[in-house]
């Protein structure tokens, strides 16, 4: 019998274990790299309904922004992961919220992505 969440765990196990090859192959490398991930259209269909194709990739230059995809500037030399994550756009009106979230203490929080169609959660 299947658990809750055990498809989605083993979903990102297996994204995990690719992107922990990538990091690997690529742990000599000075210079910055980025690994994007993305899904499009697959040829093929499951049970008579479009599917998607994902895909993780790592790039010598950096790729452009895009909606739906997930792109990570890895720097061996600081020995960090800068991860962008541009999401779908979703139908509510958050330009129309005046100065983003207010939290107790008076402070506020803004959230931001670098494409203007996609949100942050």
């Amino acid at each position: 019998m299947q658990q809750t969440g055990e498809t989605r765990d083993a979903l990102i196990g297996d994204n995990n274990k690719i992107l922990e090859n990538i990091i690997n192959a690529n742990k000599e490398r000075k210079e910055k790299y980025w690994i994007v991930i993305f899904a499009k259209p697959a040829k093929g269909h499951v049970d008579g309904r479009p599917a998607l194709s994902q895909f993780i990739k790592p790039y010598n230059t950096k790729p452009t922004s895009k909606v739906g995809q997930i792109l990570a500037e890895v720097d061996n030399l600081k020995g960090t992961i800068f991860w962008e994550i541009n999401m779908p756009d979703v139908p509510f009106a958050y330009e129309s919220l005046p100065g983003g979230k207010q939290i107790s203490g008076g402070h506020t929080i803004i959230e931001t992505t670098k494409i203007a169609s996609s949100y942050v959660l």
